[in-house]
Parts: C-alpha cells; structure tokens; sequence
C-alpha cells in the first residue's frame, strides 16, 4: 500500500497530465474505444532461458512491444485472451497524443527502425520510432536479466523541435498473471510510488518499475485492460487498494526537454 503522502505526491506529479485533460476526455473514450486490443502481434525476436520452474522467456514486436512474458513454463502472463503491452507519449502543451499498445496505435507515428546487429532473437536490439509531425523521437533499447527474471527497456525521448517541450511518457501492460488467474482474467494489482504490479495469491506475479528513480515519476494500477490516455493516465485508476480485477499497470514520467534535446527513462518487467 502506498501512504497518503507519497500518493498525493504521485498525483501532484501527474497534475500535468490532467490539464485540460477533460476537454479533450470524450475524444480520447471514442478513439480508445475504436482501437482493439484483442489482436495477437507477431513477436520479431523472442527471448528464451532456461526452462521448466526456471524458464524466462519473453517477446518484443516490430514496433517495441513486449508481447508474451511466460516465467515458468505454462505460466503467461501478457499474451492472454490477445495482448497489451506499450507506450504512450503526450505532449502536454498540445494534448495531441501519440501510442501504441499492441493491438492498434494512434496513427501518428512513421514506420519503426530496428538496429539488431546479430539479427532477429539477439541482443543489442534498439527499436526507433518517431511521431509523424517529427515533433520527437522514442528510442527504446532492450535488455534482460535472466537470473533475476528482468526485461528491461531503456526509453529515449529526443525534443526535435524547435522550442522546449513538456512530455508524458509512459509504459503500460495489460497483465494477466498465471494466464489470467486460470482463466478468468482477475488478480490482485497493487502499487507504489515506483511501481505496480499483478499476482494471484500462492501464484505468480509481474511487476512494471523504474529504473530511473531520478526522474519524475509514478507507478499505478488501473482498473481497465485498456490501453491508458497518455494526457491523463490515471484517469482510470481505483478508488482503493489493493484491487482486484481485469486491470493494468502504468509507470509514468513527466519529462521537460528543450529544443534538440534528450532524456533517457527505463523501466523494468520483473516476474516474481
């Protein structure tokens, strides 16, 4: 459980995200509405360890989305009933909004570049994506900690405008531990102040957290499968916790950049 100082501290954090997040609301609930999550993305390199009780294995799309997380073997976690796994980006003097979340994107992004070396199921793998008003560029680098079950994504946001910017930059899952609670797509969610995370009791769990504790920051969990508002991410979180239910978990940075500028953030998906 988070205290009642560090949460209304996350949320002073987010107080950025909600400015004039309602009028812009109703647009974002018809556009998220339309975009399908249900759809199983091709993974373009998948990552195996060990295997039984110790098996790590995990999946990143085309496009940088973590789209299967199984630890151990039978255990899923992400690719249940579809898959939802990614990133959002909100540039909070606009509120135009830029994600993808597996399934389905915004639309605004140009075709991702892959720099993978050893080609397809090895590391180094760097997945570049920038929005098609140029206005930015997402880098994201990922890497892995098979001993302690970790896929860790390095996420660097260049300003290539011309003027400083404030962005929302955020990673979003769908999580369905233990292949959705056996199928009912329920369990536990709970988070702090640099993490959330999903378990079933006597079960397996995942936890999304930061790993640039640094940067402004939040962890939090909501109470939907769909993908977040990247302007107002938390617009759908619990009134209480722990919840349980059919939910999701957020790690959100408030990042300022000026012009021709970069900050990198990283996360961390830990099954435990």
């Amino acid at each position: 459980m988070v205290t009642n100082i560090v949460r209304n501290k996350m949320f002073l954090i987010l107080a950025v995200l909600t400015l004039a997040a309602q009028a812009f609301g109703q647009n974002w609930q018809q556009r998220s509405n339309s975009t399908s999550l249900s759809a199983v993305p091709a993974c373009q390199s998948t990552y195996t360890s060990g295997s039984g009780l110790t098996l790590f294995e995990f999946c990143v799309t085309a496009n940088g989305n973590i789209a299967e997380l199984q630890s151990p073997a039978g255990g899923e976690h992400i690719r249940v009933s579809g898959s939802g796994e990614g990133y959002g980006v909100c540039d909070s003097g606009t509120k135009v909004r830029y994600y993808d979340y597996d399934g389905g994107d915004s639309g605004n992004w140009k075709d991702a570049l892959i720099t993978q070396p050893g080609g397809p199921n090895t590391f180094p793998l760097k997945v570049v994506r920038t929005s098609s008003d140029g206005l930015f560029t997402l880098t994201q680098t990922f890497s892995r900690s098979t001993g302690e079950r970790i896929v860790k994504i390095a996420m660097t946001l260049k300003n290539n405008g011309a003027t400083s910017k404030t962005f929302i930059l955020l990673r979003f899952a769908n999580v369905n531990a233990n292949n959705g609670d056996g199928g009912d797509l329920n369990n536990e969610f709970d988070s702090g102040i640099d993490a959330a995370w999903a378990y079933n009791n006597q079960a397996y769990g995942v936890r999304l957290s930061t790993a640039t504790p640094s940067l402004e920051h939040a962890g939090f969990v909501d109470a939907t499968n769909d993908g977040p508002d990247p302007c107002n991410p938390g617009a759908s979180s619990p009134a209480g916790q722990p919840f349980f239910g059919d939910g999701s978990v957020v790690v959100a940075y408030v990042i300022a950049l000026p012009a021709g500028k970069s900050t990198t953030s990283a996360v961390e998906y830990k099954r435990f």
